[in-house]
């Protein structure tokens, strides 16, 4: 993996975890941004899920009267959660333990504006994933104060948890389907393209690899196509949540840029016992997060044969 990714496993690797939910016992005020909270016109750092990216907020919004009043909520805020594997570990997640804990179902959940405008915030909710719970939108730049508030803390890519959030979408644990590898187009958030992206479909294609770009697909279907896949491979990205919806075995390839990368995906796999590797694609051109890079074919295609032997 990247040093980035190793970095990040050595920094991160031995931390403490908690899970539960915390009922607060004063009225608070909650921040749009990130969920941040407010008590007696003071910052309560420490009280979104993220406490290393916490800023200082506008303060004079939560010194005047709020826009809204809530009795109590179950706050879903997170600061990424309209990306999309965000969304699943950081939003979702706090649903699956906030319903664990058997909290009154007449509180509602409580949403940032930017998590509840994405396609997959949408269709997820259609798709009743949220359950029957209220289900309340905190608009950009709008206070609201809440009487009690319930924050939920949550362990991170943990298997019960991503098998929670894998029923809620009702896909089949013991389909079997064709391997999968994960195509990146131009229209791909963040870059990151394979400039011979053209040789590496026709590549996966000829090893018998069904050839997908998952954010083209509703959100179901990539549910149940990830659930029935024996093997997937694809760039280092967003694509890669849907390995928590595969249940049975399953061999995974990521393809990493040298110069950017997180562990998750790897943490992921390991986490639902998943035979996994990584290869290192080359020549980075542009910034290190969103570089496009060349993939090694004849590596590539070693890799392939040892997800389908």
């Amino acid at each position: 993996m990247p040093a980035q990714a190793l970095d990040w496993l050595a920094v991160h690797g031995g931390r403490t975890e908690q899970q539960g939910v915390l009922r607060l016992t004063r009225p608070v005020t909650v921040d749009p941004k990130m969920g941040l909270l407010f008590a007696g016109g003071r910052i309560v750092w420490g009280s979104s899920d993220t406490p290393e990216r916490e800023r200082g907020p506008d303060f004079i919004g939560h010194l005047l009267s709020p826009q809204r009043r809530l009795p109590a909520a179950i706050l879903l805020h997170h600061v990424h959660g309209d990306n999309y594997f965000h969304f699943f570990f950081f939003v979702l997640s706090k649903v699956v333990v906030a319903e664990a804990a058997g909290l009154d179902p007449s509180i509602p959940f409580l949403v940032d504006a930017r998590t509840a405008s994405t396609p997959w915030f949408q269709q997820a909710q259609a798709l009743g994933v949220f359950g029957s719970r209220p289900l309340i939108v905190q608009e950009r730049g709008e206070v609201i104060a809440v009487e009690t508030a319930h924050v939920v803390r949550d362990f991170f890519l943990t298997r019960p948890l991503m098998e929670a959030i894998a029923a809620r979408f009702g896909v089949s644990a013991d389909a079997t389907g064709e391997p999968l590898f994960l195509e990146r187009r131009a229209s791909a958030a963040n870059g990151r393209r394979f400039r011979n992206q053209d040789e590496v479909t026709a590549l996966a294609r000829r090893k018998g690899f069904r050839v997908v770009d998952p954010g083209t697909l509703p959100l179901r279907e990539q549910a149940a196509l990830f659930a029935a896949a024996p093997a997937v491979a694809g760039a280092h990205g967003a694509g890669l949540t849907n390995l928590l919806f595969r249940q049975g075995p399953c061999r995974v390839l990521e393809l990493f840029s040298p110069g950017m990368g997180s562990p998750h995906y790897f943490m992921l796999a390991r986490e639902k016992g998943f035979a996994y590797e990584s290869q290192l694609t080359f020549n980075p051109e542009g910034r290190a997060f969103t570089a496009d890079t060349d993939v090694n074919l004849e590596a590539l295609s070693g890799g392939l044969d040892r997800l389908l032997a």
